[in-house]
């Protein structure tokens, strides 16, 4: 009896994937343009210079991480606007199928994080905001577990600079943790911005 509904399931839950992306039109938006800190390239160096995270917390990220902004400026983000695109992202996910599960090359870390920071780049254009959110990729040797993900090998992930402090967000699963907390703090290897 176990099996035939294993089978049933498995054969229903492809037919509830809705892959047409309809959830974009729902991107969240802040609104007006929120007055947080700009984070830009002098405020960035300082910072991992002297390993020193969000309120200048002791940060163990090597002060030879490399570091690429793709822009001058970044707006930091909402703490609870980060909570709702989480939502949203993990909706957007489910709903169309992109599930870290059976993956292979073209659907593994790498697209999950750049998908994530891409959103995030929309839903600033979305809200009108005049700067791009401060959401990098994150490139990573994986020595510890974190956020569901087994130790071992290059990772990739998130980092997100919000006013409430710096997360480290994995978006396979959508758990996360401050940078100051994150277990492979010490094995980061790029940030791109």
């Amino acid at each position: 009896m176990l099996r035939i509904i294993c089978v049933i399931f498995i054969l229903v839950m492809p037919a509830c994937l809705n892959k047409d992306f309809d959830e974009l039109k729902d991107i969240p938006r802040t609104g007006d343009e929120q007055k947080y800190r700009i984070i830009d390239r002098n405020r960035i160096g300082f910072h991992f210079n002297y390993q020193k995270g969000h309120n200048s917390v002791n940060i163990e990220v090597p002060r030879d991480v490399q570091m690429i902004l793709l822009d001058n400026r970044y707006q930091e983000v909402d703490y609870f606007f980060f909570l709702k695109f989480n939502k949203w992202f993990k909706d957007l996910v489910f709903h169309n199928g992109i599930m870290p599960i059976m993956q292979n090359e073209t659907i593994d870390c790498d697209n999950f994080a750049m998908l994530y920071k891409s959103l995030f780049g929309v839903a600033a254009y979305a809200s009108k905001n005049s700067q791009e959110f401060a959401v990098a990729s994150m490139v990573v040797v994986q020595m510890h577990e974190f956020g569901g993900i087994p130790k071992g090998g290059a990772h990739m992930l998130n980092l997100v600079f919000t006013n409430k402090d710096w997360y480290v967000f994995e978006p396979q699963t959508g758990k996360f943790i401050e940078l100051h907390k994150y277990p492979n703090q010490k094995y980061i290897k790029y940030i791109i911005l």
